[in-house]
C-alpha cells in the first residue's frame, strides 16, 4: 500500500521509530437471497479480496485513514480505489491492534484496524489501482491462498450477521 503524505512527513521528524496508525479492513459481503438455490442446493455467501500487489497474499481492501477520516467513509474509500466497487458499511465487525509490522526500510508501525462489515452497492470487481494484481469474489468455503489467519478471522466477524463488534483479549 503506497505510504500516505502525511505518514511521509512524519517519518521526516521520527524516523523509522514505531508509529501508531488508525487503519480500516472494509469486508464486502455479498449474501444470497434466501429464496436463491442452484440445482437445490442453498447459495453461498462471497467475500470481495485483492491480491496485493507487494506480496501475493489475498485480503480484504484495507488501508490507513486520512487525519480526521470516519473509518465507516476510509472503508468505502478504499473498496472503491482498490477494486471499482461502490460499497457502504454495514456495522463495526470488530476493532483490533496488530501485532508491529516492520517494513524493508525500517520503518515501524502498528495498525488500529477498525473491521467493517460493508454491503455492495454497484460497479464490477476489478484491479483498479496499483496495490493488487487480482480482485475477485470468493465463496467463503473456498477463499483463495495464502491467506492470513487475522484475514479468517476478520471474515468470519463480519459473516455473524448483527452480532455485537468483537474485540480481542
Amino acid at each position: 500500500m503506497p505510504t500516505p503524505d502525511f505518514i511521509k512527513a512524519l517519518r521526516q521528524d521520527i524516523g523509522t521509530k514505531e508509529l501508531w496508525v488508525p487503519a480500516t479492513r472494509g469486508v464486502v459481503i455479498r449474501r444470497p437471497d434466501p429464496v436463491d438455490t442452484e440445482d437445490g442446493v442453498s447459495a453461498e455467501a462471497e467475500v470481495l479480496l485483492v491480491r496485493r500487489a507487494d506480496n501475493g497474499a489475498w485480503t480484504v481492501t484495507s488501508g490507513i485513514l486520512d487525519p480526521g477520516e470516519d473509518p465507516a467513509l476510509g472503508a468505502a474509500r478504499e473498496v472503491q480505489e482498490e477494486t471499482g466497487v461502490i460499497a457502504r458499511a454495514v456495522r463495526v465487525a470488530g476493532v483490533f491492534a496488530t501485532g508491529l509490522v516492520r517494513y524493508p526500510n525500517g520503518d515501524a508501525c502498528r495498525y488500529l484496524d477498525t473491521v467493517l462489515e460493508m454491503e455492495a452497492l454497484s460497479g464490477d470487481a476489478r484491479v483498479n489501482d496499483e496495490e493488487s494484481v487480482e480482485v475477485g469474489w470468493f465463496r467463503v468455503s473456498a477463499l483463495p491462498e495464502p491467506i492470513s489467519e487475522d484475514q479468517r478471522m476478520v471474515i468470519d466477524w463480519a459473516l455473524d450477521a448483527g452480532a455485537p463488534a468483537r474485540f480481542l483479549s
